[in-house]
């Protein structure tokens, strides 16, 4: 056997424990929060006699664009409680520089790029 496929063998055991530990710790987090008072929204930190435990309990709010432009008129712009993020299309950027490269080098130094994190995924044959 290889080192690599040593190395395969090892990392599909580790991703198995990782999985059967991430199941017995959403379960033990279910059961804290069953326990001890969560709020609506934000955190709260309970001291026990031996342990602090901090239940957060996040609110996703989503803007639905269509509502918005019905009723954004009642609220005074400054007070709108939404936000334009502008940031780099990824697509477009490979697009411009290998289709347009004279309008992507014209403009490049306004972007940066860095690889992220290699991604792995192991199959048993």
């Amino acid at each position: 056997m290889s080192n690599v496929e040593s190395l395969a063998i090892a990392w599909l055991e580790a991703k198995r424990g990782e999985e059967e530990y991430r199941k017995a710790r959403v379960a033990l987090e279910a059961s804290l929060a069953e326990a001890l008072e969560v709020p609506d929204e934000g955190s709260k930190t309970h001291r026990l006699d031996n342990y602090k435990v901090t239940l957060t309990q996040p609110v996703t709010r989503k803007l639905d664009e269509k509502a918005w432009d019905t009723v954004k008129d009642r609220v005074p712009a400054e007070m709108a409680p939404v936000r334009v993020k502008v940031e780099a299309d990824g697509t477009g950027c490979k697009w411009l520089a290998k289709n347009e490269p004279d309008i992507w080098a014209s403009i490049a130094e306004a972007f940066t790029a860095k690889p992220g994190k290699v991604g792995v995924k192991v199959e048993v044959l």
